[in-house]
């Protein structure tokens, strides 16, 4: 499982030290805190001494705490991972032709079941892999034969799991499928409910969705038995085991073969023993969904991008054209763009200018990475964008659209998200557009523009697209934004969709989109 785990993601950075040492150290202060709580209430028993219960209660206490502080630091390696895997599928989402249900399983379904390992499944490992070795000799060091007995039983709990485990496969692999096949249908539905609402369809897509979740429910359900099959006979085989200490213990007690201190010693670490195990079986199918589900994102994250290669720094700002480029809105008939060619010139300032609704900002988009052509080429000099790779071309370009989005965070970071500055060049940059006074909770239009071309300037791309950057400004205001561009337009080629005089006669070239 592990091994896997290491095969989908490199675990450098990920499981640090300081989580994996937390582990480690609390367990092994658990398992002597058992050790020495069994110890100390058997001298109790003996000798009837209360420092001894004392003793007791606070090496139970000591254990509890330990427990409390592994599971933490399980819970927080749980969150690294869980946010390591979302950002690899956000990043693989519009790499490949993947489906809407398999999108849905991964994110939420096949991280829950990552979630449930470390928190149900991993405790359980290391527990085992730690209390074992710390028990069985213990039990050696006071009595040879019951820790043969211990050694001789363990392994049956294994084999017994592997062969549940090859049982549990095929049929978790169907649930899966189920389930997948209800995301999607789900998704499906969801989508078009407004069609389905104008030609009353909304029964048979209930009815198909209730479908899909009986079925999902059977075979999840199929799981389930066998989960609760193998766990029930995991707990008759521990006690079984258990019960053969206890009676040897009994026997060899009354025929003074054992001391009674080291036969109550050993009968209270029986259980402890055995306990690492008997967990494990309770949180055996976790494993197995647990182990389909890195499968699957190990398919997901593996599987071979569409026309995609490494694109090195770009040094220079390059020409751009749109060679028969077309594109269509999803759930849409009619195309926004038909077979468009447009060139706009390297290390120029051009204007996009067009009639409204003729698809400046659709251009824009495209030209962003935001959207894909549904037909033609988008070229850089002559290398062609869609064989690029997503994240190289993304950082080479930046985009304003007509409303930039204001985040939750302070104003400054809102500037400064795409780049670092001191507080004079911010001040600086501030006042160039005239912000030095600002709301962060009461931004006028004007205002979340301007905010968005500082972000979009300070990204230092080879490409800038600034969509409308001046509606609305008055006068004074769109001659400060056409200054600061001007100030940042050499090495960079920069495209500015609009319709306003001003900007139109600031640019270098014109294409128009007709």
């Amino acid at each position: 499982m592990f091994a896997q785990y290491r095969q989908v993601i490199e675990p450098r950075n990920l499981i640090g030290s300081r989580i994996l040492g937390g582990i480690v150290a609390c367990k092994v202060a658990e398992g002597f805190c058992v050790l020495l709580g069994a110890a100390s209430l058997v001298t109790f028993i003996d000798s009837a001494a209360e420092k001894f219960l004392l003793l007791t209660f606070a090496f139970v206490a000591g254990r509890t705490i330990c427990a409390g502080l592994a599971e933490k630091f399980f819970a927080r390696l749980s969150a690294r991972v869980q946010t390591e895997f979302r950002h690899r599928i956000h990043a693989r989402m519009f790499d490949g032709n993947f489906s809407s249900g398999e999108l849905l399983t991964l994110t939420f379904d096949a991280l829950q079941s990552l979630e449930d390992f470390f928190l149900k499944v991993a405790p359980s490992v290391a527990s085992a892999i730690i209390f074992l070795p710390m028990f069985l000799m213990s039990a050696a060091a006071v009595d040879w034969l019951t820790a043969a007995i211990l050694l001789a039983t363990l392994p049956i709990a294994p084999l017994l799991l592997w062969l549940v485990g090859s049982a549990t496969a095929q049929r978790n692999a169907r649930a899966w499928a189920q389930l997948q096949r209800l995301n999607g249908d789900f998704r499906e539905i969801l989508s078009a409910i407004t069609t389905l609402k104008l030609f009353g369809r909304t029964e048979a897509g209930a009815l198909k969705i209730r479908d899909a979740s009986e079925k999902s429910s059977a075979a999840t359900l199929e799981v389930l038995k066998l989960a609760f099959v193998s766990s029930f006979a995991l707990e008759l085989m521990t006690t079984l085991s258990i019960a053969l200490v206890a009676v040897t213990l009994g026997l060899r007690l009354i025929s003074g073969g054992v001391e009674f201190r080291a036969a109550l010693f050993l009968l209270l670490m029986a259980p402890e023993f055995f306990l690492p195990v008997r967990r494990f079986g309770v949180a055996f199918h976790v494993m197995i969904a647990a182990r389909d589900s890195l499968a699957r994102l190990k398919n997901f994250l593996q599987a071979p991008q569409e026309n995609s290669c490494t694109v090195g720094k770009i040094l220079m700002p390059p020409t751009i054209r749109l060679v028969n480029v077309s594109f269509t809105y999803p759930q849409k008939f009619s195309p926004v763009l038909r077979g468009v060619n447009l060139s706009f010139a390297a290390g120029r300032v051009t204007a996009l200018v067009g009639a409204s609704g003729s698809g400046k900002s659709t251009v824009l988009k495209l030209l962003a990475g935001l959207l894909k052509p549904t037909g033609g080429e988008i070229f850089w000099n002559d290398l062609p964008t869609s064989r690029m790779e997503k994240f190289s071309r993304l950082s080479k370009v930046a985009y304003t659209p007509q409303a930039p989005h204001m985040f939750a965070a302070p104003l400054e970071d809102n500037f400064t998200m795409f780049g670092t500055l001191d507080d004079s060049q911010l001040q600086k940059l501030s006042a160039a557009l005239n912000l030095s006074v600002l709301d962060a909770h009461k931004l006028s239009r004007g205002q979340l523009q301007r905010l968005g071309l500082i972000r979009t300037l300070l990204k230092d791309a080879p490409i800038i697209l600034l969509d409308e950057p001046t509606a609305g400004l008055d006068e004074d205001n769109e001659r400060r934004v056409l200054s600061l561009i001007k100030n940042f337009s050499p090495r960079r080629t920069i495209i500015i969709a609009t319709h306003r005089a001003p900007v139109i006669e600031f640019a270098d070239e014109i294409v128009e989109l007709v």
